[in-house]
């Protein structure tokens, strides 16, 4: 099918295109204009014009993909990490398939929050949360290292559950826990 009869069939990638085409052609030739086009901003997008933009779209295009596999790898390599590391703090195992089925439930949406709310931020959430609902954290290693250190890394220092209690309404917290089984 050719490139034209294909996009007058799908209009929403035709908004697409015009979006990153502004984007270049708008905001990313504002930049750099401003950092690299001194008194003679024309000499440096004619430079540009050596295939500079194509290469840069292909580039993105190639990362993009990788990401994206890297993306959908991730409830795999989630469900791996939780067993290995069930099993190096000789904690009861799990069935591989009960632990892959909980990752897939929860991965879904919060790879939307990802890309709604930032990286960042679900990540801190993730820890505020496994610190929050950890029966000891004092004696989970994986809790210790993977969300106490981090959060200690980020200006907080250890906090108790009690006081993270005090930020969320108990009720909540109480609720949250039964519905992980009393954790």
């Amino acid at each position: 099918m050719d490139l034209v009869d294909w996009l007058s069939e799908n209009p929403e990638t035709i908004e697409h295109v015009q979006e990153i085409g502004d984007l270049l052609a708008y905001r990313v030739i504002g930049e750099i204009d401003k950092g690299f086009g001194g008194g003679k901003p024309r000499e440096v997008r004619r430079r540009l014009t050596d295939h500079f933009w194509c290469d840069l779209l292909v580039a993105m295009a190639e990362v993009i993909e990788s990401f994206s596999t890297a993306m959908n790898r991730i409830p795999e390599y989630v469900t791996t990490v939780i067993v290995q590391t069930r099993k190096a703090e000789r904690r009861n195992p799990l069935l591989e398939a009960l632990v892959g089925l909980a990752v897939q439930t929860a991965w879904a949406p919060i790879e939307s929050m990802i890309c709604t709310t930032g990286i960042e931020e679900v990540q801190r959430t993730c820890w505020i949360l496994a610190v929050l609902i950890c029966p000891a954290p004092e004696d989970h290693k994986a809790v210790q290292d993977g969300a106490l250190l981090p959060l200690a890394k980020e200006g907080m220092l250890e906090v108790s559950r009690e006081r993270l209690e005090q930020v969320f309404p108990a009720d909540w917290v109480h609720r949250l826990r039964e519905g992980l089984g009393g954790a």
